[in-house]
């Protein structure tokens, strides 16, 4: 049997942080930008608006964060990086990025949080989420 991973993707708009679960009695990580070169990309493009790679270094971005966001999470599903997703953020941002997601990433959506938890520790979103992360 293969293992089941969770991504619980927390954002404001702005700053994004992804957390993952490999399965039951498996305890909450981070997912790194260091380890995880599209992360980076993703977080690089969102802060500073030019997309990683460009020749010209100015801001010319047409996608909006939740856009971009919306493309990474397809991009990340398509290759195997998650199988179940639980979206957390405040609930206007919640929405906006709902209207941009994938069929695909909206069907392996195990819930939604309609909260700002970005700035908690990790065992304080395990709280929060309870057994979400192993569902």
């Amino acid at each position: 049997m293969s293992e089941s991973i969770t991504w619980a993707v927390l954002t404001d708009g702005r700053y994004i942080r992804v957390l993952y679960n490999k399965g039951s009695g498996q305890t909450l990580q981070t997912l790194k930008a260091d380890d995880c070169q599209p992360l980076a990309d993703l977080c690089y493009e969102v802060v500073t608006g030019v997309k990683p790679g460009s020749t010209n270094g100015t801001a010319s971005r047409k996608k909006s964060n939740m856009q971009l966001l919306a493309d990474f999470l397809a991009e990340q599903l398509q290759a195997g990086q998650y199988q179940k997703l639980i979206l957390v953020a405040p609930p206007s941002k919640l929405a906006e990025l709902e209207s941009e997601l994938d069929t695909a990433v909206s069907d392996v959506i195990i819930d939604e949080v309609g909260k700002d938890l970005l700035a908690l520790s990790i065992d304080a979103i395990e709280q929060e989420l309870g057994n979400l992360m192993v569902a």
